[in-house]
C-alpha cells in the first residue's frame, strides 16, 4: 500500500508546481470561479481570512483535478504528461492512479478508527461503500454520524483522501440525501453551465457563495492545515 504521506507529497509537488506557473491559468481560471460560486466573502465590507482560505483552497482544488486548461486537460493531467525534470517514476505513477480513479462526493460516515486512520464511508449518490486512509476525518471526534464531502482516489489498490478540502454536515445522511449540498435545483437544469460544471462546483457554491443555500450555517475551523 502507498504511504498516504507519501501521496500528500506528491499531490503537493504537483500544485506547487502549477503555482509556480499561476500566470499560464490563475487569471481566466479565477474569473470562471468566481463568476459560478459568487464567493460571499469577496463581497462584504470586511473579509473573513478563514473564509478566503477556504475559497483559495476550493479554488486550488478544482483548478488541479477538474478544470481542463491546455487542450483540454486538467493540470495534473498535463503534469503526467510532461513532468518536470526529477519526478520518479513511482510518483508518475502513484498520480496515473490518482487521475484516473479520483472523484469528488458526499460520504455517509459509517465507522472510524482514529489509532488507524482508516474509515468507512458511503457515497450517498450512489450507495458505493468505500475504506479510506483519511487522517483528517478520524482525528477529529466531532466529525461523526453526518456527512463528510471530500476528493478519494484509490492508489495500489487502497482509497485515501487526495483533496485539501473537507466539508462535514452533521445532519443525518438521509436528511439530504435526494436535495442536499451541490444537489441539481430546477434553475440549474435550465443552464446549461450549472449543469455540466459538476458536483464540487455546485456545493462550493452552496456553502461559499452569496446566494449559496447552506453559507448562513456554514463553520470553518482550521485543525493542522486540515479542515473546514
Amino acid at each position: 500500500m502507498a504511504d498516504p504521506a507519501e501521496i500528500e507529497r506528491e499531490v503537493a509537488q504537483m500544485a506547487e508546481y502549477w503555482g509556480e506557473r499561476r500566470e499560464r491559468w490563475r487569471d481566466a481560471a479565477a474569473e470562471e470561479f468566481e463568476r459560478i460560486v459568487m464567493p460571499a466573502c469577496l463581497y462584504g465590507p470586511e473579509q473573513d481570512f478563514r473564509r478566503l482560505q477556504m475559497v483559495n483552497m476550493c479554488f486550488t482544488e478544482w483548478v488541479l483535478f477538474e478544470r481542463p486548461s491546455h487542450e483540454g486537460k486538467t493540470p495534473l493531467q498535463l503534469y503526467i504528461e510532461t513532468p518536470p525534470e526529477g519526478t520518479s517514476a513511482c510518483a508518475l505513477d502513484h498520480l496515473r492512479q490518482i487521475e484516473e480513479t479520483q472523484f469528488f462526493a458526499r460520504f455517509a460516515i459509517l465507522d472510524k478508527e482514529p489509532v488507524s486512520g482508516r474509515a468507512t464511508l458511503l457515497d450517498v449518490g450512489n450507495d458505493r461503500r468505500y475504506e479510506v486512509h483519511d487522517g483528517a476525518l478520524c482525528k477529529n471526534a466531532r466529525w461523526r454520524n453526518g456527512t463528510i464531502a471530500e476528493r478519494i482516489a484509490c492508489v495500489d489498490g487502497s482509497w485515501q483522501v487526495v483533496g485539501q478540502v473537507h466539508l462535514y454536515d452533521r445532519a443525518a445522511p438521509d436528511a439530504n440525501r435526494v436535495d442536499g449540498p451541490g444537489a441539481l435545483r430546477p434553475d440549474d437544469l435550465r443552464a446549461g453551465e450549472m449543469h455540466d460544471v459538476g458536483l464540487f462546483l455546485r456545493l462550493v457554491r452552496d456553502v461559499l457563495g452569496v446566494d449559496g443555500r447552506y453559507a448562513p450555517t456554514l463553520s470553518v475551523i482550521s485543525v493542522e492545515g486540515d479542515a473546514k
